[in-house]
């Protein structure tokens, strides 16, 4: 069996995260979305083809062939360039780069006789994805794009199993209302002519498309893994729950830890630091006197020196924050936070929600950044200042 994985698009509604890396390049603990896809993946196929844009941020990845998808957009745009790469015939795996879920949602499909079938899932809102709809047997009827209603909560998880019959539908596809070559239409136009499974998956299954879907990946892959401590944990530190701390890290005296939390390879935490639960912080990072990290994605090289809190937020790569800075969670009149994304303004579905800060942003002292802002890769934000709206790429924001 070959595979194919999804890996090309812009990622907008993940900036400013995607302002300096590919979306499913994104960190799940230690590693990335796409290492974990990757690993999952191989234990049912032979051969793994990635379909990108660009090439050069996936070069490093071993073990898997990379596609270019040229001009046009969209999963059938990207598994029209698939056909093109792979050849042969048999089945194939089609899994969408943006996902998190468990080997379960595989092996479910890979043991369906069917030669084609897809995986769905239940969701509470379904107005964002595919819904889909089955017959009395189980076999698609059809995936209807962007469904409001809300008693077809069935969707599709963009994880399928194919024959190589798939290219010719794909083939035949037009391009949609949105501009996109769309794989559903070709789904659909094989589910017409031909049975095609629906295997319902009731396991963990998040979409990374938003800020906080990333929080949510990582707090599922966080309650996954087991205690681990290979780095240096001095006398004085409080340890209470699951942790894992990899090699080169160490937590020095004073700092408190509620797990389950994950601290990356060479990073350095305390004195008198406080991470509570659900907090991953990458590789390489520097967590200072005094800072207070809740429930947050901490990227590759970031600092947090002293005196600051960062609260339910993913901050990006090689980011420093000035002492002082002040990440908040929670708005004053406690409604759900809200965040643009595209332009439009979307509810987070949580009561409390920080900030999402692009990579190599810098802070000066005593920043203020309110819940559900977004500041763009290389901003610099003047000390002292509020942020109450969101800065933009490379913005020197001095304040309204």
């Amino acid at each position: 069996m070959k595979a194919v994985i999804l890996a090309a698009g812009k990622g907008e509604r993940l900036e400013p995260i995607t302002h300096t890396r590919p979306k499913p390049l994104v960190p799940i603990l230690g590693s990335t979305l796409l290492d974990r896809l990757i690993s999952q993946v191989k234990r049912y196929a032979s051969d793994i083809y990635l379909v990108v844009d660009d090439p050069n941020p996936f070069k490093g990845f071993r073990g898997v062939k990379l596609l270019i998808q040229g001009e046009e957009r969209g999963s059938g745009a990207a598994l029209k360039s698939a056909s093109r790469g792979m050849g042969g015939d048999g089945e194939i795996l089609v899994v969408y780069g943006d996902l998190f879920f468990t080997d379960e949602a595989l092996s479910s499909l890979t043991q369906v006789s069917s030669e084609n079938a897809i995986v769905a899932v239940r969701v509470q809102d379904p107005k964002d994805y595919g819904t889909v709809l089955k017959d009395s047997e189980g076999n698609l009827m059809r995936i209807r794009e962007k469904a409001q209603e809300q008693n077809f909560n069935l969707i599709n998880a963009g994880i399928y199993k194919f024959s190589s019959d798939i290219f010719s539908y794909v083939e035949k596809i037009t391009i949609s209302p949105r501009g996109e070559y769309e794989l559903t239409d070709a789904l659909n136009l094989m589910a017409a002519e031909r049975k095609v499974k629906v295997v319902e998956f009731e396991g963990p299954w998040i979409d990374v498309g938003k800020p906080w879907n990333l929080l949510e990946a990582n707090k599922l892959a966080l309650e996954m893994e087991s205690s681990k401590v290979n780095g240096l944990i001095e006398e004085g530190v409080k340890v209470r729950g699951k942790v894992m701390i990899e090699e080169g890290a160490e937590v020095k005296a004073g700092t408190y830890i509620e797990g389950p939390v994950y601290i990356g390879k060479n990073s350095s935490i305390g004195p008198s630091s406080y991470l509570r639960p659900y907090t991953v912080i990458s590789k390489d990072c520097r967590i200072g006197f005094s800072v207070e990290v809740k429930e947050s994605l901490i990227m590759e090289g970031t600092k947090i020196p002293h005196l600051s809190y960062v609260g339910d937020s993913v901050v990006s790569e090689e980011v420093n924050l000035g002492a002082g800075t002040t990440v908040a969670n929670l708005r004053f009149d406690e409604k759900e936070v809200s965040m643009k994304i595209k332009g439009v303004r979307v509810g987070s579905g949580r009561k409390k929600f920080g900030a999402v800060i692009g990579g190599h942003v810098k802070t000066g002292v005593n920043v203020s950044i309110l819940p559900g802002i977004k500041i763009g890769a290389f901003a610099r934000i003047y000390p002292g200042t509020v942020v109450s709206r969101d800065v933009n790429y490379g913005e020197f924001y001095r304040g309204e």
